[in-house]
């Protein structure tokens, strides 16, 4: 499942018509003060073998993360690493075009970085009409994908799950517990100050305008960490996975060859 295992023989031995590629993409930037510096790479990656140990999923290889992503509102806060729009949709494009000029004919960037999103929608529209005719190019952000079965799951009202909140603090103490620090949580609702932006993981925004997270946030969460658990993080990762799989194993029947 694992690209960055596999020999050069082991993919050549790939079929090319049926395995999905996935490239995880998060972000490397404060995620609070309980939080590590890469959550949002880290959870992209384990959603995405995640999605692809499911048998409903097929033939799934999930590319290496690059790590870094767009995170200029976040900048304010010790640790913070951002790439410009440029790099990184020239970044993605780079990878994307090596496994097409390898003979790969699906491939699926999961995101799970909401500043991201925005670039991933402009990378799957730029990539899908550079490969057009040649390879089928997807972009989603796998927690807006699963966003009914994780609204089922929440416990905090609205502006509860926005940023180092109750999902992505339950989804880390799933994974990764060790680097998960409960008792330095701080819960936040912040308030935009109008109705037509959201800090909630769900609820979306309106109208798009860029927020640097320090001016709503004191402490950089959105969110009410405190209702997190190993236990809610499992039933949130089960949840994304199942939803990714279903697409994975729906896009693998979207038709690639031109038809005119």
């Amino acid at each position: 499942m694992r690209w960055e295992d596999l020999t050069s023989p082991d993919v050549d031995r790939l079929d090319r018509d049926r395995t999905v590629l996935l490239l995880p993409v998060g972000s490397v930037e404060q995620h609070g003060r309980h939080m590590p510096l890469g959550t949002d790479t880290m959870l992209a990656h384990a959603v995405s073998l995640g999605a692809a140990a499911l048998p409903e999923a097929g033939a799934v290889v999930v590319l290496p993360p690059p790590w870094y992503g767009f995170s200029p509102h976040h900048m304010r806060f010790p640790g913070t690493v951002t790439l410009s729009v440029a790099t990184m949709t020239a970044l993605v494009g780079d990878i994307v075009g090596s496994v097409v000029a390898h003979g790969f004919r699906r491939i699926v960037i999961v995101n799970g970085h909401g500043g991201n999103a925005g670039i991933v929608d402009v990378l799957a529209a730029d990539l899908g009409a550079r490969h057009d005719g040649v390879a089928r190019i997807a972009g989603l952000t796998y927690f807006l994908l699963a966003q009914g079965a994780i609204a089922g799951i929440r416990e905090s009202g609205p502006g509860g799950m926005g940023h180092a909140c109750e999902f992505e603090t339950a989804m880390m103490l799933h994974h990764h517990a060790g680097l998960v620090h409960p008792e330095r949580a701080v819960v936040a609702y912040p308030d935009t100050g109008t109705p037509y932006l959201s800090t909630d993981l769900l609820a979306g925004s309106r109208v798009r305008a860029y927020v640097d997270f320090k001016d709503l946030s004191e402490t950089g969460t959105f969110g009410d960490p405190s209702l997190a658990s190993p236990e809610k993080g499992a039933r949130f990762h089960a949840a994304v996975a199942g939803e990714l799989a279903a697409f994975i194993a729906d896009f693998r029947n979207w038709p690639i060859g031109r038809t005119s």
